[in-house]
């Protein structure tokens, strides 16, 4: 999976996100994805299951500017 998220990447580098769905309770999946660089955010009911999504997230993206009295690329 972690060689599947770098060819995304790189094939589109503008990619902010990618996420994974798994079923509630598969704990093993979601360990499975984490090792892979994904982190859980949220479960959700999707009306026939409940799924824990994950996203994998390149660093730009998750980056903070420390500088919060500046607005970023003003």
């Amino acid at each position: 999976m972690r060689t599947l998220v770098a060819a995304v990447q790189r094939a589109d580098p503008d990619c902010r996100r990618i996420v994974h769905a798994v079923r509630v309770g598969q704990l093993g999946a979601i360990a499975g994805a984490e090792s892979a660089g994904f982190r859980y955010v949220v479960d959700v009911d999707v009306g026939k299951a409940d799924i824990s999504l994950l996203v994998a997230e390149p660093d730009w993206a998750t980056r903070t500017d420390i500088d919060l009295d500046r607005v970023p690329g003003a």
